[in-house]
């Protein structure tokens, strides 16, 4: 079992990584305003369907109550959004809190936004013990929790995933440790869009995949329940692994050489941009 929030791996979060991220304040809190969900709720429900074509697959799948992660794959900046559309389709609609990046939190009215509906920075390469605390007390008490455990947006093809960061599996581990008898579960959800870079009705796919339980794990040696945890999840969430460094995926996505591929020399030797 795992107990020592001391040694906890990269946690994965929502957005990029940047120098700020190492400005999450080292305990951080979440707030959600409900009179601000409801407030947005006509423009979101007006925005994402007229923008979008929705397809959400096994919405009844989403926890109605208790302690849950939410592990999507993320795509895109509008993933957050289709997770509420989601639950807007499931038994009981849910609250969220998100783990994400400072920078995310910090961008004028788009960070006023998301602070207020349940997102929380948290330093993705190394989460201070209060950031960990917090995960854990929203855990605990019985609520939902988002995390990306890609750790970042790759643009990829359907049924492609990142290599995904150890740390959604070892939060989820210490969480069952905290809770006892009381079941944790960790819903994968593959998040599936037409268009890499998306445009007026582009087609998006949330599919909720078999809910995992966290206490099939527990009793393993703790290296080993982190390791068969994450590669179960990585199972889940896609078909086939992409490991190549982001820069790359963005540049295939956009149709254009790979950085590498473009400073590469000719096959006889020479480089045609010289």
């Amino acid at each position: 079992m795992i107990q020592n929030a001391s040694e906890s791996p990269a946690v994965a979060g929502n957005g990029s990584r940047s120098p700020m991220s190492a400005a999450a304040p080292e305990t951080p809190r979440s707030h959600v305003s409900r009179w601000l969900i409801w407030a947005v709720w006509p423009i979101h429900w007006v925005l994402v369907r007229t923008y979008f074509r929705v397809r959400v697959l096994h919405p009844e799948r989403l926890p109605s109550e208790g302690p849950v992660i939410l592990a999507p794959t993320h795509r895109t900046r509008w993933d957050t959004i289709m997770l509420y559309e989601a639950l807007c389709r499931a038994p009981k609609f849910r609250i969220l809190r998100f783990l994400t990046s400072h920078d995310e939190v910090a961008r004028g009215v788009q960070g006023w936004f998301i602070r207020r509906l349940g997102a929380f920075p948290i330093n993705t390469a190394r989460p201070t013990p209060g950031a960990l605390k917090h995960c854990r007390e929203i855990l605990q008490s019985g609520q939902a929790l988002v995390i990306f455990p890609e750790g970042n947006i790759f643009r990829l093809a359907p049924g492609e995933v990142h290599p995904l960061k150890p740390g959604t599996a070892w939060l989820s581990l210490l969480v069952q440790n905290d809770l006892g008898e009381e079941p944790l579960t960790i819903v994968p959800i593959r998040l599936t869009y037409s268009d890499r870079f998306l445009r007026y009705r582009s087609r998006a796919e949330v599919e909720i995949l078999p809910p995992i339980r966290v206490a099939d794990y527990a009793e393993l040696p703790r290296k080993e329940a982190i390791a068969a945890l994450t590669a179960d999840l990585q199972r889940a969430l896609g078909d086939r692994v992409n490991d190549a460094p982001r820069p790359v995926i963005d540049a295939i996505a956009r149709g254009e050489a790979p950085p590498a591929m473009a400073a590469a020399p000719a096959a006889d030797g020479r480089n045609d941009a010289a």
